[in-house]
């Protein structure tokens, strides 16, 4: 089913050379995603079959999370580069694809306060996932994000792996394993402010950008905007999904966090992007508002600035939440009827249903397991 239900208006729709090339070649990148997703439920049951297996299974479970990700989340920086005009959906998920995969291996150095909080920081005890449990969450958070991926639901990441975090520590320990108040301090909060904080922000960043003289190369600022929240966006997400890896490669022995981790996140995020990214980069770029350059620049700028802000002070925000937010706000300012409520109110669903969804999903793999 298809999020976006009517054609877009013609004075919302980018020049008809930039609208996706026809339904087949997104029909062949989905089928890849479904692929992955079965691939990797069966590696899944082989893995418990033969426990020798959870270690390198498991580090195929983290990347196809990451995979997953860069193919719903990539059109969060560069949604409105298409939307407004600037550049076709090859270019821009090419441009996107490229500082995904920057942001996530400078996450190694930048972001590691974001691993800690999601290997343990939940968890009554501070104690690691096991292998069993991390490939549950790893399959939860997997089997939520690419069905929304196929649907063109541009869903947070962050709150499918929180969701099956939760979905598992209920399961294995019941409500006093889990740490209430950080997961509500460091995540709930975060997660619930930043779409509103976009608003703002990308409302003022707009203000700003009027008093910019028109000869100004604002389409040049545009891509760079663009680059900078696609690899804001690396930079938070890299580590929340590394931290699952590490349940995996505890079993080793290993008391730090190796690198190779973030590379083979950032790998599998890049391949992701370019697979997966356009489908949920078309919901974004014609199906919430019109957007113009200088729009576009306003939403980026403030996206950007937020999650990298987040990051460094190692607050898991959702990128998904930022960039919408940022796109309604400069939407908005011309009018509520600029903007289109259903397709946001579809979006603030498919956010409510993200918890429950990815922690049923990884609570039932971690049952079979248990």
């Amino acid at each position: 089913m298809r999020l976006l239900t009517s054609r877009t208006p013609q004075a919302w729709r980018p020049r008809a050379s930039l609208v996706p090339a026809g339904t087949g070649r997104a029909s062949v990148r989905v089928c890849l995603l479904g692929l992955v997703a079965l691939g990797l439920v069966v590696l899944h049951l082989v893995a418990l079959a033969a426990p020798r297996a959870l270690v390198p299974v498991g580090l195929v479970l983290m990347a196809g999370l990451a995979f997953a990700n860069g193919a719903n989340d990539v059109s969060k920086g560069i949604a409105t580069l298409v939307g407004a005009g600037v550049t076709s959906y090859d270019r821009a998920i090419f441009w996107g694809t490229c500082c995904t995969g920057l942001g996530a291996f400078a996450s190694a150095l930048a972001a590691r306060a974001l691993v800690a909080t999601f290997s343990a920081g939940l968890l009554v005890g501070g104690a690691r996932f096991g292998p069993v449990a991390a490939s549950a969450i790893l399959l939860g958070a997997i089997g939520w994000v690419v069905l929304a991926t196929y649907t063109g639901l541009p869903v947070s990441t962050t709150h499918a792996i929180t969701g099956a975090i939760v979905g598992v520590g209920l399961l294995r320990g019941g409500p006093h394993g889990i740490v209430w108040g950080a997961l509500g301090q460091k995540i709930v909060l975060p997660l619930a402010a930043s779409p509103l904080l976009a608003v703002g922000l990308a409302l003022m960043v707009y203000a700003l950008l009027r008093v910019v003289p028109r000869r100004t190369p604002l389409s040049t600022l545009h891509w760079l905007s663009s680059g900078a929240t696609s690899f804001a966006r690396g930079l938070n997400d890299g580590p929340k999904i590394v931290a699952l890896g590490l349940g995996f490669v505890s079993v080793t022995g290993g008391a730090t966090i190796p690198l190779y981790l973030f590379f083979i996140v950032a790998a599998a995020m890049m391949l992701g992007s370019w697979v997966g990214g356009r489908h949920v980069t078309s919901t974004l770029a014609e199906g919430i508002t019109h957007l113009e350059d200088r729009e576009g620049l306003a939403a980026n700028l403030a996206t950007s600035l937020l999650v990298s802000t987040a990051s460094h002070l190692g607050l898991p925000v959702s990128t998904t939440h930022v960039a919408s937010g940022a796109i309604i706000g400069v939407g908005a300012r011309r009018g509520l009827s600029a903007v289109r409520w259903q397709t946001v109110g579809q979006l603030g669903l498919a956010w409510l249903v993200t918890l429950p969804a990815a922690g049923l999903l990884a609570a039932a793999a971690f049952f079979a397991g248990g």
